[in-house]
């Protein structure tokens, strides 16, 4: 080779974990560059010697501690020993695929039947330990792609992920007709128990990703159970729906009766008249329904109290005490008969039937009963 120096730098892309440079057995003095996010490893007769940061590096004995003790200056400052120079891509390398590749079987923690599920998503790596990563994975190939080292992890990963999956989820309690509310905690726990796997490698598991599970569709089992699931939480639903529509009822119920109420008493309080009086009508018509009265001569008590209604309670029992009541004009055929004493029983009945409207006090009650009484 030349006495001229060379340079010696990356140039590979960025889906590559690392790249082994073509230029070897270069001279003392040969430029080394490393971009940021970079590291490079200097291999000599095979061994990993040093390794260089960021930054330009002049490959020279005084900075190759190393090799310092094998490494004379010859005649045109070549070196008799062969050289290597190795980059490792330290960038974090996202949306790498990963997926089971047959069923994971666990028992399923909420109904505690045998079930088989596949899962799916993605994971990001980056290089971690570089020599690590060089001497167990990448030995003397030329390069190591994102492609190659998920091929080369692809049959680790599923030995390890498969029993994880399984015990994460029965431990945890993730139902499988749950689970899809849970896949940030699923995919939380799988990272923490998958990081000293790949750490082991030199490989950092920056993140884990469950996106998907596979469900067994169609399974009898599953089918079933899940039926169970759906009608369990339906006939929930159906009964507070329900509940809730009763209250509505009630409440239309309880505001339909305040706004009737408030009709009526607007409409008695437009004709002249309130509750009081309005029973007292309906007194009258019991009174003037009565069979024990005979015609409208022995029925003077009902006139009276219609026209109390109309003219006030003074009217009511005038109307009392000058027809039926009045003792100073005893009813025709006056003899104390039966008939007679019938009579003013009927009388006193309908004199209480006023007092319970309202119409009388119970003073006037008396009075107009000892009036009946006396007369006999």
């Amino acid at each position: 080779m030349s006495g001229i120096f060379q340079i010696v730098s990356y140039e590979g892309d960025n889906s590559t974990f690392i790249w082994k440079s073509p230029v070897e057995d270069f001279n003392t003095g040969t430029q080394l560059l490393v971009h940021e996010s970079q590291e490079a490893i200097f291999f000599m007769n095979g061994q990993a010697l040093d390794l260089f940061g960021p930054g330009r590096h002049t490959l020279e004995t005084q900075n190759i501690p190393l090799i310092r003790k094998w490494l004379n200056k010859p005649t045109n400052d070549q070196t008799p020993f062969h050289c290597e120079v190795y980059f490792i891509n330290k960038t974090e390398q996202m949306a790498i695929k990963w997926g089971t590749d047959s069923h994971v079987q666990y028992m399923e923690p909420t109904y505690k039947f045998p079930l088989k599920i596949g899962a799916s998503g993605e994971m990001s790596l980056r290089a971690d330990d570089s020599r690590k990563l060089l001497v167990k994975l990448v030995g003397t190939e030329k390069s190591l792609s994102q492609a190659g080292l998920t091929q080369m992890f692809r049959a680790f990963l599923m030995a390890r992920i498969k029993p994880y999956l399984a015990r994460i989820m029965q431990n945890n309690e993730f139902g499988i007709f749950e689970v899809d509310s849970h896949m940030g905690k699923l995919s939380d726990a799988l990272h923490e128990q998958l990081i000293p796997d790949f750490a082991d490698y030199g490989i950092a598991l920056e993140r884990f990703f469950v996106t998907t599970i596979v469900k067994p569709d169609g399974d009898k089992a599953y089918e079933s159970f899940k039926d169970i699931h759906i009608r369990q939480y339906a006939d929930v639903a159906n009964a507070q729906l329900r509940q809730q529509v009763g209250i509505i009822d009630q409440q239309t119920s309880a505001q339909r009766m305040v706004i009737e109420s408030a009709a009526l008493a607007q409409k008695r309080a437009q004709e002249g008249y309130d509750y009081q009086s309005e029973r007292a009508y309906d007194v009258a018509e019991k009174i003037a329904q009565n069979e024990g009265v005979g015609n409208f001569s022995n029925a003077g008590i009902g006139l009276g109290m219609m026209g109390g209604v109309a003219g006030g309670m003074g009217a009511v029992v005038a109307g009392i005490t000058t027809d039926a009541l009045n003792p100073a004009v005893p009813p025709p055929n006056s003899g104390n008969s039966s008939d007679d004493i019938a009579l003013f029983k009927q009388k006193i009945e309908k004199l209480n039937l006023m007092k319970d409207a309202g119409m009388l006090t119970s003073e006037e009650f008396e009075q107009e009963k000892k009036r009946i009484l006396s007369s006999l």
